[in-house]
């Protein structure tokens, strides 16, 4: 008898969100959102000695990250991009930088490595970077909301009202927040404070937020603008003005320039399979 196929021994990879739904504009992470991607998550501060060192997704949860922290803190300095278009988001005042190790122990929520911004400065930007309005973006973020107010998770434009995906007053709604010449929201009722997964986007007709696979709010957009690209940075836990900062923990965050309608479930089965949600 001819052996076994040692192929048919080896167990398949997962695919990763971007294996599964690719194309993605910006993709930030804990854990590796493709099979193919090798690069680090996260660049770290330590705070006993200011040293920086880049950590894999694997590097952050499988204890080398907490062994170079120590006993002290770590920060963020840099959530890469793993989509591929090198939009990774930074932070170089070491005040701002959200925190990923306390006191030795890597942050987690549900288990899983967590960024904690703590409502008062700290945030992450990109460089200027050509993409639609977030009206017109479609994406997915993994959150747990820490603080009440108005809290920014994503946003890019300072010069009107809206343009970014934010909560509300916790435990009362979430909203995707946009404006052109008049301001559309589609905003739900009550959520908690537990690790949830977002979706929002806009179908051409309807803004539309999700939370945890269901449909949370829908809106129709009646003054869509224009699709086309401005270039200006992405901000990660605040608006662009420095307002509504966010207070509580981020674990993803993936843009599309679409609202990606025809794959929500299968990223959000892909997410949810994740980060337990």
């Amino acid at each position: 008898m001819s052996p076994m196929n040692n192929r048919l021994l080896v167990p398949r990879k997962t695919p990763g969100l971007l294996d599964l739904v690719p194309g993605a504009a910006a993709a930030y992470s804990l854990r590796s959102l493709s099979n193919s991607y090798a690069d680090p998550v996260v660049t770290v501060r330590r705070s006993s000695d200011d040293a920086e060192e880049d950590f894999t997704a694997a590097e952050v949860s499988d204890g080398t990250l907490a062994a170079f922290c120590g006993a002290g803190d770590g920060f963020v300095k840099q959530w890469w991009d793993q989509s591929g278009n090198a939009r990774h988001a930074s932070q170089t005042t070491a005040g701002y930088q959200p925190k990923i190790v306390s006191s030795g122990v890597v942050v987690t929520e549900e288990g899983k490595p967590a960024i904690l911004l703590d409502g008062t400065d700290d945030f992450l930007l990109t460089a200027n970077s050509a993409l639609p309005r977030f009206e017109n973006l479609g994406g997915f973020v993994v959150v747990t909301l820490g603080g009440a107010g108005l809290q920014r998770i994503v946003s890019r434009r300072s010069d009107i009202t809206g343009d970014g995906w934010q909560t509300r007053e916790l435990g009362t709604n979430v909203s995707l927040f946009v404006d052109t010449t008049t301001t559309d929201s589609a905003t739900g009722g009550a959520t908690t404070a537990a690790q949830t997964l977002m979706y929002f986007g806009f179908d051409g007709t309807n803004i539309i937020v999700r939370l945890n696979g269901y449909v949370y709010a829908q809106t129709t957009h009646a003054n869509p603008g224009v699709i086309s690209a401005v270039t200006i940075p992405i901000y990660i836990g605040r608006a662009p003005s420095g307002g509504q900062l966010f207070t509580g923990k981020m674990q993803e965050i993936v843009l599309y320039e679409s609202a990606v309608t025809s794959q929500i479930e299968l990223a959000e089965g892909n997410i949810a399979w994740g980060y337990s949600v």
